[in-house]
This record gives structure tokens, sequence and C-alpha cells, in this order.
């Protein structure tokens, strides 16, 4: 029960008073305990749209009769379930990337004490709280949003119909360009609410008045973060569909 409230009270007061949040967990951290319960969360959050997931590959890639093409069809089945159930329990892989970054560069550039590195991870966990919210707005959507005419692809991308970034603007006709969609899915408001919290763990863990380093270095560890899934997104695509 002490642990559940370890996680749980952070995790619920840094979305009502960052600033307050971060003071606590730099503070009293408990990085192994936040890195549990924010990963079990997000993860059966993640997991909980499975089953909508899985109806609507049964109903777009179901037997035909004919046992050429439904071999043909199993084999790629396999693949996109292998991408469903990647794409739910991994939540914004340039979010992690980045919170990994930041925690690897805050010491040296705060130089900070070793053994302020609980706090570092404390406060680089806490700033992932926003995926819950996207979580939970991926989990509605999923159910929620009505599909006419589904293909298989609608199996993968069903969650992230729940979509915060730059496509919301897109009012022209037919499908967005690439580039707004790849955009979209790196920069977008749960992004910038993850920097907002970071840069506010920074100040904390700083000890100071607001600088503009406390904004830049979470905001380079997130570009970084999305250069570096931009470019192996190629490569560890096809390895999960079973075609590397």
């Amino acid at each position: 029960m002490r642990l559940l409230e370890e996680v749980a009270r952070p995790l619920a007061a840094v979305l009502v008073d960052p600033p307050g949040a971060m003071r606590g967990v730099a503070e009293r951290p408990s990085p192994w305990a936040l890195l549990g319960g924010l990963a079990s969360t997000l993860v059966a959050l993640g997991l909980a749209t499975l089953p909508r997931q899985l109806a609507l590959l049964d109903s777009t890639m179901g037997a035909t009769g004919d046992p050429l093409l439904d071999a043909q069809t199993e084999l790629l089945r396999g693949g996109v379930l292998r991408l469903i159930v990647a794409d739910r329990l991994v939540a914004s892989p340039t979010l992690i990337i980045a919170a990994l970054f930041l925690a690897l560069a805050a010491e040296p550039v705060l130089m900070l004490a070793r053994e302020r590195r609980p706090a570092i991870w404390a406060i680089v966990l806490l700033g992932l709280a926003p995926l819950v919210v996207q979580r939970v707005g991926e989990l509605a959507i999923t159910y929620v949003a009505a599909i006419a005419d589904p293909v298989a692809g609608d199996a993968v991308t069903a969650p992230h119909r729940f979509v915060t970034g730059p496509l919301l603007l897109w009012r022209g006709e037919g499908s967005a360009p690439g580039w707004l969609e790849v955009l979209s899915r790196r920069v977008d408001l749960i992004v910038l609410w993850c920097l907002v919290l970071w840069s506010l763990g920074m100040r904390q863990l700083d000890g100071g008045r607001w600088q503009l380093w406390h904004a830049a270095l979470p905001a380079a560890c997130v570009a970084a973060g999305g250069l570096l899934t931009w470019m192996l997104g190629p490569l560890v695509l096809p390895l999960v569909l079973g075609a590397g």
C-alpha cells in the first residue's frame, strides 16, 4: 500500500501542481517505485486497446476459403499483430529515449554530486506522466471512434486517431502529407507538456532562478530522441514485421 502511494501521489500531483510535485520527488526520490508504477500503468493502458484492435484485424484479415490466399494472409497477419503489440508495449519511443538522454546529461551539466542521481532519475521519470494521459486518450478513441469500411491498417492506427499534434490543423482534402504525419508523431501537446515538466525539474535540481538552459537541455534531448527514432524506424520496422 505504501509503495502504491509513493507512485500514485506524485503522478497525480504532477498533473495539478507540477512545481510542487517536482520539489517533492527531488527531496524524497523513489525512482525505482516510479519506474515500476509508470511502466506498469502505461503497459496496462496500452494493452487495454488490444481487444478492439484484434477485432478489427479479424474483420479485415479473416479466412477467405482460398488455401493459398489464407496462408499469405496469415503470414501477413502475424507481422501486423507483432507490430500492434510492440506499439502498445512501448509508449512514445521518442520521449522514452529523450528521458534516457536527459537523465544521463543532467548530472554533468548541473555538476551534481552522485548522491543526487536518484533525484535526477525521479524527476525525469515524473516528467513522463503526460504519457498516461495520452494512453487514456488512445484507449477512449479506440473504442469510441467509428471506423467505416475498415482496412487492415486500421487495426494498427486505431489508437493513433487520438491526435494532439500539428495534424489537428490539417484541413485539406484526402490524407495529410507524410512529413506532417511524421512531425505530428514527434511534436505534439504531450511532448510540450513533458518539456515543461522537465524544465521545472531542471530548475528544481539547479536550485536557482529560471535559466534558458533549463528548457534548452530537455528540448535538445527530445530533438535527439526524435532524430534517433526517425533514423532507426526503417531498420526496426522490418524486424518487428518479420521481414528482416
